[in-house]
């Protein structure tokens, strides 16, 4: 069984998906068509390829900055900081385009749901606003290190004491030319690490960003922008679990034993005796099963209400008591997804 790339529901390939009926068939020929969906580096070379290799490029020149800092820029920080920062930061990079290449369908789902998304995370969860922010920040960050390496006398001891190499730090600097010479070799490697793997970040994100675009030229929406269909999908969905395929099934959910009916009760007029003892059994009867009140989730899901009526019914008759109305909430994920099925019950 493959995935169904609308609504992510099992099928069959070659055929529609019963979940959704969408027709799978251009996500199938784009598989075969494209080597980003073939993965190993053939797929992330053809992935880079649209902005020049640019994330492999970033990779090249952070190797070279390392090495000009083990050479003598970053003297006076310990040797074992500098190798260190030389690993993260080629691997950082490389890392950061090889998660970006792997999550390419994901960051797709994310540019789409984004107009749908409300609340304080719909914001990191757009991944335009992600390669924006990200170097924002991690120059942000950079701005805090420097002015606190500047005038916080704790923390300059703090890195005399585990970074800077013994006897690095002689005395208290006097001006500000000072203060900067003594911290810059740590500087220049705390940037090269961070700009690097950031930019290399932000790049391998907009690859994925194009790429996304490019199938959404060519291949069917996600099930969540069209919601015709997400509403029929949790509406069968909802169906099938409480056990009314096509809201027209009466189903026996309890039964109950009444006595010393009163002699004005219809039920003692049926039977000619003052009181009785009849067996009742409580039944939703879904005839009246409707579908209402629809609206859109903070996540960009789904939540409809269901009306239904419950009556009670005595054995051996087709007379209902006054009937109970019942609503169920049903909140669904965007991929039409059941999360909750809540029962409400208000009688008439």
């Amino acid at each position: 069984m493959a995935e169904c790339f609308v609504c992510k529901g099992e099928y069959t390939p070659g055929e529609p998906c019963p979940r959704c009926k969408a027709d799978n068939k251009p996500w199938e020929a784009w598989q075969k068509q494209h080597p980003e969906e073939q993965g190993g580096w053939e797929g992330l070379l053809k992935f880079t390829q649209p902005h020049i290799y640019l994330p492999f490029l970033m990779t090249t020149i952070a190797f070279g900055c390392s090495l000009l800092g083990l050479g003598g820029v970053w003297k006076g920080v310990q040797p074992g900081f500098q190798i260190i920062a030389v690993l993260l930061t080629v691997s950082g990079c490389l890392l950061s385009l090889q998660a970006t290449y792997e999550a390419r369908h994901a960051i797709r789902e994310q540019m789409l749901l984004a107009p749908l998304l409300r609340g304080r995370r719909a914001l990191m969860k757009n991944p335009r606003t992600r390669a924006v922010l990200v170097p924002a920040l991690t120059v942000f960050l950079a701005f805090l290190l420097v002015v606190g390496m500047f005038f916080s006398p704790l923390l300059r001891e703090l890195l005399c004491w585990l970074v800077f190499e013994p006897n690095y730090c002689k005395e208290e600097p006097v001006g500000l030319r000072d203060r900067v010479t003594e911290v810059l070799p740590l500087i220049l490697m705390l940037c090269t690490s961070g700009f690097l793997i950031a930019f290399s970040y932000s790049s391998s994100l907009l690859l994925a960003m194009k790429y996304a675009n490019a199938m959404k030229q060519h291949l069917p929406l996600p099930i969540f922008l069209d919601e015709n269909r997400l509403a029929e999908v949790v509406r069968k969905t909802a169906e099938r679990v409480l056990s009314r395929p096509d809201g027209r099934t009466a189903r026996i959910i309890g039964t109950a034993e009444i006595e010393d009916v009163p002699l004005t009760s219809p039920i003692a007029h049926q039977t000619g005796n003052p009181s009785s003892r009849r067996r009742w059994h409580r039944v939703q009867y879904c005839q009246h099963w409707n579908w209402g009140d629809m609206e859109r989730t903070p996540d960009g899901g789904i939540r409809m209400k269901a009306f239904c009526v419950e009556n009670l019914l005595p054995d051996g008759s087709s007379s209902f008591t006054p009937p109970e109305h019942t609503h169920y909430i049903v909140i669904a994920d965007p991929w039409g997804r059941i999360r909750r099925i809540q029962r409400e019950e208000k009688r008439q």
